[in-house]
């Protein structure tokens, strides 16, 4: 069913609306407090002394600061790095490094506490409530595992709001490449001219508009600035509630 919706003033219709998860749906803010649960698990099975703890803290983006880390990185990107950097700071194999750090980052999904540390962004759950309400499906399309964003859904208690997850354990093709978003649509039973892609990154909005997404929408509550997205998006948002969902007749 087309729901009707308006951003930046201008009218579009979609009967699937494709989210990107971090930064887009649910803002970065747990990803310190992970990351530095996953340094401190990491700090302890390597045996790091001060100094190597302290380097591998500030590369995984631990710190608050300018730079981020790890964090904006793919998830197999982020296991493939941090892995990389502790095969060079011990003189180990990577071999021998990156089974273990995947051991390490699926522990921590499995044990941390994200129903106490997750948070939307603005008027993003009252947006999926909206949406479904007016008849439409609701994909997340994620450079997570789709795994690991179930379990972030679930606990912000959105597993009726959300219809499919796609993420790198589903489909391994990223972002900017359409690959993601057609087997969401795929899943859907819909096709992509039928969608609407909303990201907070170029990669997000262009992988729409590569899977012929009908509409691309960016918000900038997350990685992207004004500059990185208005070329690719067809409205520019501060956050969701910007994204208003007509009253259907």
């Amino acid at each position: 069913m087309d729901v009707v919706f308006s951003a930046n003033g201008r009218k579009f219709s979609a009967s699937a609306f494709l989210f990107d998860k971090d930064g887009t749906l649910i803002t970065f803010d747990h990803w310190f407090r992970v990351m530095a649960e996953r340094a401190r698990r990491l700090e302890r099975l390597f045996g790091l002394s001060s100094p190597e703890a302290m380097a591998l803290r500030k590369f995984m983006g631990v710190e608050r600061g300018e730079d981020w880390g790890i964090i904006p990185l793919p998830r197999t990107e982020a296991e493939e790095a941090t892995a990389r950097f502790l095969a060079e700071l011990l003189g180990v194999p990577l071999t021998e490094a990156l089974p273990k750090v995947q051991k390490i980052f699926a522990e921590v999904d499995r044990d941390f506490p994200f129903e106490n540390h997750l948070r939307p962004t603005p008027g993003a759950e009252e947006l999926l409530v909206r949406i479904k309400r007016a008849g439409g499906k609701v994909g997340v399309v994620t450079h997570d595992l789709a795994s690991a964003a179930q379990l972030h859904l679930r606990a912000l208690g959105w597993e009726e709001l959300v219809d499919v997850v796609v993420g790198l354990d589903l489909c391994p093709v990223k972002k900017p490449a359409p690959d993601p978003v057609l087997t969401a649509c795929r899943l859907l039973g819909l096709s992509p001219a039928a969608g609407a892609m909303v990201g907070d990154t170029p990669m997000d909005l262009q992988a729409g508009r590569a899977a012929g997404c009908r509409a691309s929408i960016g918000v900038l509550t997350g990685l992207g600035t004004p500059e990185d997205l208005a070329p690719h998006a067809d409205a520019l948002l501060s956050d969701l509630r910007g994204l208003e969902i007509e009253s259907q007749k």
